[in-house]
């Protein structure tokens, strides 16, 4: 099960290339993947002084501002930042280039975080660990992917709301990953793979949306 914690989101960024973006570069695609690998090494650093201030016996809505904090908005922001950094001198592109690249470094970027999940992994929530929180991670991507997408390419309102959507669907997730926590497994389970779903078949429609703004 460690596999698809490690390659789950890597696999299936690949799998989206070929499928909605057939003409992009593979050898470039590559590269940054690499990159995104490498400038995420340091989270192991990252995660663990973050980490070190929750307890194992938090409860109630510490325990959903653990999973929430570190289980998805610390690696989001920390690949984002990692890729602003990289990319600081090239970052006003289309949105659908920016989505390329993001969905290449982000997708390297959670190799070493699931790497760091997985050897930290201490806990009895196998499920959760190894086959539901790939499935966050992918719409983390999409989330990343749209929203510097928009920020850097528009300086309309409507960036806003593609933001804020996406900070809601954050918040909406660490909620589903909440309810495995406190042994609500089979529903969390159907939610978490439910909008997992129904992102994947969004995402490629919404981002050609975006695109004019």
């Amino acid at each position: 099960m460690a596999v698809f914690l490690l390659f789950g989101p890597t696999l299936f960024v690949w799998y989206y290339m070929e499928t909605h973006m057939p003409s992009w570069d593979r050898k470039e695609g590559l590269h940054t993947f690499l990159w995104g690998a490498l400038l995420a090494l340091p989270f192991f650093l990252v995660y663990g002084t973050f980490g070190s201030m929750f307890s194992l016996s938090v409860e109630g809505w510490k325990l959903f501002a653990k999973g929430f904090f570190l289980d998805l908005v610390l690696p989001l922001f920390y690949i984002l930042a990692s890729y602003v950094l990289w990319h600081r001198k090239r970052l006003v592109v289309s949105i659908l280039e920016q989505g390329r690249r993001f969905l290449a470094f982000g997708a390297g970027g959670f190799f070493p975080i699931a790497l760091q999940a997985h050897i930290s992994f201490r806990g009895w929530e196998e499920g959760f660990q190894y086959l539901l929180i790939p499935f966050l991670w992918i719409q983390l991507l999409y989330v990343g992917c749209l929203s510097l997408g928009v920020w850097f390419s528009t300086v309309r309102w409507e960036r806003f709301l593609v933001i804020g959507g996406g900070m809601l669907l954050i918040f909406l997730m660490g909620w589903f990953s909440y309810l495995y926590r406190v042994n609500i497994r089979f529903i969390s389970s159907l939610l978490i793979l439910g909008s997992f779903v129904a992102t994947t078949i969004i995402f490629p429609k919404l981002i050609d949306k975006v695109k004019y703004l």
